[in-house]
């Protein structure tokens, strides 16, 4: 996926900024550039920022998983 920063442990993942070009790359037409625009990258050291950005994610990945997989509203059962 070619993400911005590369990973390579678990927590490189915090921040959500991987994640969120992650999506971007899979589909770019609803996780477009405006949506990426909203996830900071400067989130490293700062909790707060970091929170946000995986809110913004969570948020937008059971959006998509309702309205583009037909999957129902909240949040998926997994396994």
């Amino acid at each position: 996926f070619d993400p911005p920063s590369p990973c390579a442990a678990p927590p490189d993942l915090a921040s959500g900024v991987t994640l969120a070009h992650v999506l971007h790359k899979i589909d770019s037409s609803w996780f477009d550039e405006t949506w990426l625009g909203q996830i900071r990258d400067d989130a490293e050291g700062n909790a707060r920022l970091k929170v946000n950005n995986l809110r913004k994610v969570l948020q937008s990945v059971l959006e998509y998983w309702q309205d583009v997989s037909g999957g129902p509203a909240g949040v998926p059962a997994l396994g």
